[in-house]
């Protein structure tokens, strides 16, 4: 932020776009996403004020897909600003906010060529995290395990133990709604073990993954402490998603050890969360958990 009055005191936008990129870094690793769009938005003003072109649109798709922004309106502006010639990691993020408004078929169409132009690009599955995300969003956590799975193993293969720390749990989550317990808690303990205490996503995906192994085992102090730490550390960033997401966890675990009304209570608060964010997916599969004859 020191650098930002003298590189527009010197008209350098190339080295403007590059700080606001950093600084759209910093704020994504700590959930402030509204923060990282804003940051990406300035980043790609002045890399067009300085006649370059950024990769991967300094971010911006990734902070509309986590961030407060509603779906539609982040769709709109992602598309208000896409070359016409995208990259296929901002397809996969246009693909993702399609998803989250139930246009599945758009959303796969745009997915799975675009993960496959990663794949030849790169010869590994950088885009299987996405592909794992949408097949969440349809409901389908075999083939976002699958998908996870390829991303996990080539992380890990690669050497990459930052991002592994994220997308282990995540798959643990996955499976963990398949009913594989006993599969998902090593990758609770790998995203523990590996996560930086800073990166939010992370903390949180291993504590809710842990908390669901926990309340499996009939064990509900400690899933209910780690599933309200979770709810706790989403609630300090502005991502509605993983704030819905922990807040299902939460409540799953509260109403297997027989709290109902409270797991109700949890699912409403999550419910909030996706529709303020306009995740119809989202709601589509929780509102019928709430207006069923029982919950879960």
């Amino acid at each position: 932020r020191a650098a930002l009055p003298l590189l527009e005191q010197a008209a350098d936008h190339a080295g403007l776009a590059r700080v606001w990129e950093a600084l759209g870094a910093v704020a994504n690793l700590q959930g402030r996403f509204e923060e990282w769009a804003q940051a990406a938005e300035q980043s790609l003003r002045h890399f067009r004020l300085a006649g370059q072109t950024p990769f991967g649109l300094a971010g911006l798709h990734g902070a509309l897909v986590s961030g407060p922004r509603p779906a539609d309106e982040a769709l709109r502006g992602l598309d208000s600003v896409l070359p016409p010639n995208p990259e296929p990691f901002v397809l996969l993020g246009r693909a993702r906010l399609l998803a989250m408004l139930t246009r599945f078929g758009e959303a796969w169409e745009i997915a799975l060529p675009a993960a496959e132009r990663i794949r030849e690009v790169s010869g590994d599955g950088l885009g299987e995290p996405a592909l794992g995300e949408i097949a969440v969003l349809a409901g389908d956590h075999a083939t976002a395990a699958d998908h996870l799975r390829i991303a996990c193993d080539m992380l890990e293969r690669r050497e990459v133990p930052a991002t592994l720390s994220t997308y282990a749990p995540a798959l643990g989550r996955s499976l963990c709604v398949l009913g594989r317990y006993d599969e998902a808690e090593p990758l609770a303990q790998l995203g523990r073990d590996l996560g930086y205490e800073e990166d939010s996503s992370t903390q949180m995906l291993w504590r809710q993954v842990q908390a669901l192994v926990h309340a499996h085992r009939k064990q509900p102090t400690d899933a209910e402490r780690l599933a309200r730490e979770a709810v706790e550390i989403a609630e300090r960033t502005d991502g509605l998603n993983s704030q819905g997401d922990a807040l299902c966890d939460l409540a799953e675990v509260l109403i297997t050890a027989g709290r109902s009304g409270e797991g109700a209570a949890a699912l409403e608060q999550a419910l909030e969360r996706y529709e303020r964010k306009k995740n119809l997916a989202m709601l589509a599969q929780v509102r019928p958990k709430l207006e069923g004859p029982a919950l879960f």
